[in-house]
């Protein structure tokens, strides 16, 4: 949910696959020759190493790969390549589900002209981490290196149709396209590129070529005339972070709230050390630290956190709930539901009370009270999509689809372009016995322009929804076996499971009588549980 303060759903899954880790065999991180740097570069580096090797002794896990990561950065950001390869492998064998140091083993390996532990490092990087570009751009590049521009031209264009709006995606596919000589489609990626980054003036030159491909002189001599030295930008916080000088510690609660967004646990909870040691009473840092500490199983901490908390503020409804959350991961539901309510008496405009309340009710099959619990959210959060999504599902168990169907329709008077909303008001039309032929026509075309605009499995779903609520069935199928196919291969098993639950009533030609299949978490809120307890950070602060 935008702009809430609870952690979402998948940052819960990110949580719980940080604390994942192997116990690979690990390569001893060679010492390099310094020596023929100036005296004090050298002692800065043996001392920075020292200090990380330090704490590489009293680590096990997430935390350790973080530190060899810290030592490849120490030396790719000084020119030793081959001693930071090892650092970075050594990390991705103590945690194998971390995409970000599989990534940076990648672009060593490129800079040591390595391309086949290149494209090994990017792909395992992709599989883990399919949102963060640089990865498919750097792919790319690798394979056209290798000879593989059929990989690489998917790659791009994947990527084009997913985040329309990033530049260099156009740039590579019009340069791409330049190198196959197939001049149509680049002058067609190149000025797309250039429209959306007009900076860009160096893709004026490769414009140029395109035309020139084509045979049209003019055009071709207008391109090179505005030819300058401005690049796309590739926005690469990994690699601009891996190569700048470490900062001092520090930090504030917003920037690990970042963290934590991007993914990035180990660096929300240095920085919230940082801050609960310059302020160890810190209310609203503890309670998130908590929520941290019990997302990735370290139980005790996280109601060490939570006591602070408490004891620095006992009628604060941000540590409540997180004191819920705590209860909630430990397995205490109705300590947690208690929490939840006492945080939504003493402050009713918090958020999470809400939702999570509302989540709480759906488990205890008291519909009615779980829709109450969601109109509150929405009052606060008015344009949360994920919000409505939650109303519209207590209020279709309550057996009150037409009331579903009139609420998303009284949003989308107001965000009638929100993709998020207009995928639910498809869902909820296309299953509600109360809707209309005329809504459910509406519906059709909305789930079509849906599809096309972004042709991803939640928009094959609807489609596919909206098609059988017309009777077409063998239709249907097809978009639903899209879905299915992307569920399996994103390594999604359950929501392949439930897509295929609502594919055989599509065999048996029956539209489904919800939006989401009976066991999506939207109607069965799973209880939060940890995941496997990871080593805490240390000491709690006092």
């Amino acid at each position: 949910m935008r702009n809430s303060l609870r952690l979402s759903a998948s940052l819960l899954l990110a949580l719980a696959a940080v604390v994942a880790h192997a116990d690979g065999a690990l390569q001893p991180v060679p010492t390099p020759d310094t020596s023929k740097l100036a005296a004090d570069a050298a002692k800065k580096i043996a001392d920075e190493r020292a200090v990380i090797d330090k704490a590489r002794a009293d680590l096990v896990g997430p935390p350790l790969a973080q530190a060899y990561a810290d030592l490849g950065a120490l030396y790719a950001r000084n020119g030793f390549d081959e001693a930071a390869a090892v650092a970075f492998y050594d990390a991705t064998q103590v945690n194998p589900n971390d995409g970000r140091w599989f990534y940076l083993r990648g672009v060593i390996a490129r800079k040591l002209k390595r391309n086949e532990d290149a494209r090994a490092n990017f792909q395992a990087a992709l599989e883990r981490d399919k949102v963060y570009l640089p990865i498919r751009y750097r792919l790319a590049d690798t394979l056209v290196d290798l000879g593989d521009t059929a990989g690489a031209r998917k790659l791009l264009e994947d990527a084009a149709r997913e985040h329309a709006d990033a530049p260099v995606a156009f740039a590579m596919l019009g340069q791409l396209a330049l190198k196959q000589k197939r001049y149509a489609d680049a002058v067609e990626a190149l000025n797309k590129a250039l429209r959306l980054d007009p900076q860009a003036t160096g893709l004026y030159a490769d414009l140029a070529d395109a035309y020139a491909g084509q045979n049209n002189a003019k055009a071709a001599d207008e391109a090179r005339a505005k030819a300058g030295r401005g690049a796309a930008a590739l926005d690469d916080p990994l690699v601009a972070g891996m190569l700048a000088a470490p900062q001092q510690a520090g930090g504030t609660l917003a920037e690990a709230r970042s963290f934590a967004q991007q993914g990035n646990i180990q660096g929300a909870r240095d920085t919230l050390a940082a801050v609960l040691k310059e302020t160890p009473d810190d209310v609203e840092a503890l309670a998130f630290a908590a929520r941290i500490e019990a997302t990735l199983g370290n139980q005790a901490v996280a109601q060490s956190y939570v006591d602070q908390a408490l004891k620095a503020k006992s009628d604060s409804a941000t540590a409540r709930v997180a004191s819920g959350i705590v209860a909630e991961f430990a397995g205490n539901d109705a300590k947690a539901y208690d929490e939840y309510r006492q945080a939504q008496k003493l402050d009713r405009k918090l958020p999470d009370s809400w939702l999570l309340l509302g989540d709480a009710e759906m488990r205890r099959a008291r519909y009615a009270q779980a829709a109450e619990q969601y109109r509150g959210l929405i009052a606060l959060q008015p344009d949360s999509a994920t919000a409505y999504a939650h109303l519209v599902a207590a209020l279709t168990a309550q057996g009150k689809c037409d009331g579903a169907l009139q609420a998303i329709n009284g949003v989308l008077e107001r965000r009638k372009n929100d993709g998020d909303l207009l995928q639910i008001f498809v869902r909820v039309a296309s299953t509600c016995e109360a809707a209309d032929a005329k809504t459910r026509d509406v519906a059709l075309d909305y789930g079509q322009l849906l599809y096309k605009q972004r042709p991803d499995a939640a928009n094959a779903a609807a489609l596919a929804l909206a098609l059988a609520a017309h009777a077409k069935f063998k239709d249907a199928q097809e978009y639903q076996a899209q879905a299915i196919f992307e569920a399996t291969r994103a390594r999604n098993p359950e929501a392949a499971a439930m897509l295929r639950s609502t594919m055989q009533q599509f065999v048996k030609q029956q539209v489904p009588d919800r939006p989401w299949p009976a066991e999506h978490p939207y109607f069965k809120a799973p209880a939060m549980r940890a995941a496997p307890a990871a080593p805490p950070p240390g000491p709690v602060q006092k």
